[in-house]
């Protein structure tokens, strides 16, 4: 796509999550870190898009009835050397609990590509949004002790937040924030400044010309910034600097020891995975943890950890929360707050995924930096925890995925089908006007005849339209091809959202760039709508 609303250049360019945005940096030349290429590529650094499309999960043949443990950690080497081998990671490192017990926790690979230092269960990785879970965790301790009200305004504790467009600062709630409810556009202009102790508050102070999306709570839309003014209520709810906060009350009162936010600390340990970007050019950029940082990207994916610590986590939160929450303020965080809009029972709590997998009531969140890759899922039911973590881009979902099938062995059963009839599709039609996450605002025309279902783009600033169809991947979302080489792009999923009615009108259509308003056509004084 190369002339809708810029797509090619600015849209595709607006993918600029932590992922994407921290990454602009130019590596430092110590530590022998290839410089990052320049000019930066968002297309293949923005695969940080949250959940979106649901992604394949690895299947694994059947077991015997009785199978011994030993049999068990050879299908776990199985599931994760398999998607290691699929996402061209270097190395990781996977720890599982079950019943309060570690079953399996080693390394895989290597610390850096062509180098002979081994993975092992000590060794730190970034775990990019995984830190989302810990954010949420600070701030529901400063509900605990009333300090915080998560349906107040945000503005009650961040009050120079002030946004430009339809919908107020004071519209947005603390709930809405740790639901990716709050409609914040997923933008950083400059994570990378400032910084130090006061650098969220004084990032904060210059958002004055973003706009909101939609009106705050209307539906969900992955926004790491949303997470950093999540993380900016707690420091100020708590008196203490966010980082200082998370290492004090997160890290250390839930003895994850090997967790930390400075690079610096990482690096002393010598025992760290260097994070691995593929190119277009079939060439790997290579990161080592002080290649770069942010402070106000910090509260939605800059922690580093270890495999084990993060299963430690999940097992305190399966326990009860320990000296850090309440088994309240657990059972908020991992509640079913709000709704996906991809497939049935696929939601959003305080910072955590809720979900069932093959009847299974599962909890999770992944996270991808530029570089790394974490995945965190449990269990609470079977008390049972993965923690996976790689040193390439795009995080082992497969694996854990897999390893749930191997070691809990789920139901077995055909997975749903969420295709719908093409009849039902007229539902979607009519003129959406956009604005993407910097603010640029087009239109788009969603169309159906007998033989297509397609979208027509238009901008001001583009010489001419651009169409495309529309293709179903399950229930309301769609993918389009957006450069125009008739291949799908999986990045680029659009979802008509709906109320609770399922044959209501749709009223928005969701990407996590750029978001839709439908316009309604006018009445005529008959009452009748205009054709």
């Amino acid at each position: 796509m190369n002339r809708v609303v810029r797509l090619s250049t600015v849209v595709v360019a607006c993918i600029l999550s932590v992922v994407c945005s921290v990454a602009a940096l130019v590596a430092s030349a110590e530590n022998d870190v290839i410089v990052i290429p320049q000019p930066f590529n968002p297309r293949v650094e923005a695969l940080d898009l949250g959940p979106g499309p649901i992604l394949p999960r690895r299947k694994l043949p059947p077991k015997a009835e009785e199978t011994p443990a030993y049999a068990i950690e050879e299908m776990i080497e199985q599931c994760v050397e398999a998607d290691m081998q699929a996402l061209g990671a270097p190395g990781a490192a996977v720890t599982v609990r079950l019943d309060g017990e570690v079953i399996f926790d080693r390394g895989f690979g290597y610390r850096r590509q062509g180098y002979p230092e081994l993975v092992d269960s000590d060794t730190r990785f970034r775990i990019g949004s995984v830190t989302k879970i810990l954010t949420a965790a600070a701030v529901m301790q400063q509900v605990e002790v009333g300090l915080v009200n998560l349906d107040a305004p945000v503005t009650d504790w961040i009050p120079e937040l002030s946004l430009s467009g339809q919908w107020p600062a004071d519209t947005i709630t603390v709930r809405h924030l740790l639901t990716h409810s709050a409609a914040v556009p997923d933008y950083y202009e400059d994570p990378l400044g400032p910084t130090g102790d006061q650098a969220l508050g004084e990032w904060a102070g210059t958002l004055g010309e973003v706009q909101l999306h939609a009106p705050p709570g209307t539906f969900w839309n992955y926004s790491n910034p949303g997470f950093a003014l999540a993380g900016l209520v707690a420091e100020r709810a708590s008196g203490l600097p966010y980082r200082n906060l998370i290492e004090t009350r997160i890290f250390d009162a839930a003895g994850m020891s090997a967790s930390t936010f400075d690079p610096a600390e990482v690096m002393a340990t010598g025992n760290f995975a260097y994070g691995h970007h593929p190119e277009p050019t079939g060439e790997t950029t290579v990161y080592a943890p002080n290649s770069y940082d942010s402070w106000v990207a910090s509260p939605s994916g800059l922690a580093f950890s270890t495999a084990s610590d993060l299963a430690r986590w999940a097992q305190m939160l399966i326990d009860g929360g320990g000296a850090v929450l309440s088994e309240s303020s657990i059972e908020a965080m991992q509640a079913r707050q709000i709704y996906l809009d991809y497939i049935p029972d696929f939601h959003y709590g305080l910072g955590v995924f809720a979900e069932n997998y093959k009847g299974l009531d599962v909890r999770q969140h992944g996270g991808n930096l530029t570089g790394w890759g974490a995945m965190l899922l449990w269990v609470p039911e079977e008390r049972f925890v993965v923690s996976i973590l790689g040193n390439t881009l795009i995080h082992l979902t497969g694996a854990a995925y897999c390893i749930v099938d191997a070691v809990l062995e789920p139901d077995s059963s055909p997975p749903a089908d969420y295709s719908t009839d093409p009849v039902t599709w007229g539902r979607y039609t009519g003129h959406y006007q956009f604005m993407d996450n910097r603010g640029h605002s087009f239109s788009a025309e969603v169309a159906k005849t007998d033989e297509r279902f397609f979208i027509t783009f238009d901008d001001p600033a583009e010489p001419g339209p651009y169409q495309t169809d529309l293709v179903q991947q399950y229930l309301d979302t769609f993918f389009i091809d957006l450069d125009g080489d008739q291949v799908l792009d999986p990045l680029f999923d659009l979802t008509f959202i709906r109320r609770t009615d399922p044959q209501s009108t749709t009223m928005w259509l969701r990407n996590r760039s750029f978001v839709g308003r439908r316009l309604m056509r006018p009445r005529h004084a008959s009452g009748r709508r205009a054709p």
